[in-house]
């Protein structure tokens, strides 16, 4: 396992984490329900944070926790993320 620094940009995962907010992600980690994940965009070349959601044969459902419809792009948008697109799991 290795352990990376990621900056929060945006606010799909707000209240829990904040634009700017600086956190630390384990690769190389099974992602579980309710995990907070790094993952790399399917359309953009960006990372997207975001929580478990649900585990699906095809790939992760990742969502945003804003509470904002309009607050976060994630799997409602573009579907399920498949492994390989999976960075590391939130660990701070």
């Amino acid at each position: 396992m290795t352990t990376i620094q990621v900056r929060i940009h945006g606010d799909s995962m707000w209240p829990t984490l904040r634009d700017g907010d600086c956190v630390k992600a384990e690769t190389d980690i099974n992602p579980e329900i309710g995990n907070i994940v790094i993952a790399k965009h399917p359309w953009k070349e960006i990372h997207i944070v975001k929580r478990v959601k649900e585990i699906l044969p095809n790939g992760f459902f990742l969502e945003g926790d804003n509470p904002d419809p309009n607050g976060t792009e994630d799997s409602h948008n573009f579907g399920p993320i498949p492994s390989s697109s999976i960075i590391g799991i939130i660990i701070e």
